[in-house]
Formats: C-alpha cells, structure tokens, sequence
C-alpha cells in the first residue's frame, strides 16, 4: 500500500481512512428503503446544485479508531476539487477532477497519482469506486429525511444508516448542517459549516 501520510500528519487525518469510508459510503449504487407513509421530505422539493463550493469538518470512526479533520470542496462545471486538512488546518492532500482534461489527479505531498476518473482512481486504490454525485446529492439532503434515519442498501449488499440533520436553505437550494452514516463499528460525521451553490 502506498503510504500517503507523512508522518507528523498521521496523528492529526488518516487519508486512506477517510478515502475506503467514503468510497465505500458513497460509492455504489444506493437505493433509500423508507417507509410510504412518511411524508416526502423538503429534499425532494429543493432544487439539487450541480455547482456549489462547501467547507466543514469530518470525522471517521472505525472501532475505536476515530480520524478527523477539515474538508473544502468546490464542484464546477470544469470538475471537482476536494481539500482535505488536519484539524489544525495544514493540508494533508488534495483531489482534482478536471472534466475538460478528463483526468483526476491526487496529490499528498510530492506524491502524485492520475487517472480518467474519480471512480478509475479509487477503483484501482481500493477496489471500490467513489461516487461524487451520490454524495453531492446527499450533503443537499436529496433521497433523505430531516433528522431522520433512513435505511439505505447499497448495490454491494451493504446497509448504511443515513441521517441529515438542521436542513439550511439558500435561495432554491438547501444543505444538511450535519451528515451521519453507521455501518456496524463505522461512524462518518460530516459537519457543513458553509455550503453556497455557485
């Protein structure tokens, strides 16, 4: 396995952590099991941005594990570009999707990768490949409920439980303040301190 950490920032952001739990929160196929009898959710009637910037913090446990640290990530329409940060704000690595190019680029350090996409890249480091659009669409509380848990099963078989919480709107948009998926012993939080469709 590569090592993408330097060593004084391992203490502080565990990237192939963060990276294998969205990969695998926001990588396949997701298919929201609710139940009929609850209402349709403000979700499904606020418009989904498909350009927006938003910065906040994330955490991830896996056992006893716990990672945190800040994320930037802005959505264009040339592509993607997600920051990620240790707590105390020096950057641990950084993904870049450039549509026109069509490549994806990830950088830690002076270690670079590229690859034709998100999915190729992550496919070929984990095995599992990282869906943006499913996580852009869930950050804007789309297929979920307001402090709600909903039972989602993803296409692999496994079952996640997904709560968006304090849904904000801004102008025909909206966002969840909070995101917080369980999956047996892992717990992703992602808490949006601003999000601003572009």
């Amino acid at each position: 396995m590569i090592d993408f950490l330097r060593s004084a920032d391992r203490h502080f952001f565990s990237v192939w952590t963060l990276i294998l739990v969205l990969s695998t929160l926001f990588g396949c196929s997701a298919v929201p099991k609710m139940s009929t009898s609850i209402a349709a959710s403000r979700s499904e009637v606020a418009k989904l941005a498909d350009q927006f910037s938003l910065t906040g913090r994330i955490s991830v446990r896996v056992g006893d594990k716990i990672d945190s640290g800040q994320i930037r990530w802005q959505r264009t329409a040339r592509g993607e570009r997600i920051g990620l940060y240790s707590p105390l704000g020096s950057q641990v690595a950084e993904l870049v999707s450039d549509k026109v190019a069509d490549t994806v680029t990830l950088r830690q350090g002076k270690v670079t990768l590229t690859a034709a996409s998100i999915a190729e890249l992550t496919q070929s480091l984990l095995g599992i490949p990282l869906d943006l659009d499913m996580l852009a669409a869930w950050v804007q509380g789309r297929g979920l409920l307001e402090n709600q848990s909903v039972d989602v099963a993803f296409a692999n078989g496994d079952r996640w439980l997904v709560t968006a919480e304090n849904f904000q709107a801004v102008g025909k948009h909206q966002f969840a303040s909070r995101v917080i998926a369980l999956n047996k012993d892992i717990v992703v939080r992602l808490i949006v301190d601003e999000w601003l469709p572009e």
